[in-house]
């Protein structure tokens, strides 16, 4: 995400760490490991991130970080949010 947009991961995690963006626990550090400090913005949710994640179809390997198929690379969020109509079109 953040060489999509030109920026550097942690303004990308401290955004989302503070804003209420949907599917944002999406996101995943390098090499696909759920933030240490990962939480819900929205109040009162409480459930774990990975569980939600499993239950969308995505796995994790034995150390705890999803599988390489689950990773998205940069021209996959490119053309995801082009298909979706949100560069700009």
């Amino acid at each position: 995400m953040a060489a999509l947009i030109g920026s550097a991961p942690q303004p990308i995690g401290n955004y989302l760490a503070t804003t209420a963006v949907p599917g944002a626990h999406r996101v995943l550090r390098t090499g696909g490991w759920i933030s240490g400090s990962f939480h819900w913005v929205e109040e009162g949710r409480s459930d774990d991130p990975r569980q939600v994640l499993e239950s969308e179809g995505v796995a994790f390997t034995e150390n705890g970080s999803a599988v390489e198929r689950s990773h998205m690379t940069t021209e996959d969020l490119a053309q995801a949010l082009s298909e979706d109509g949100v560069d700009g079109e």
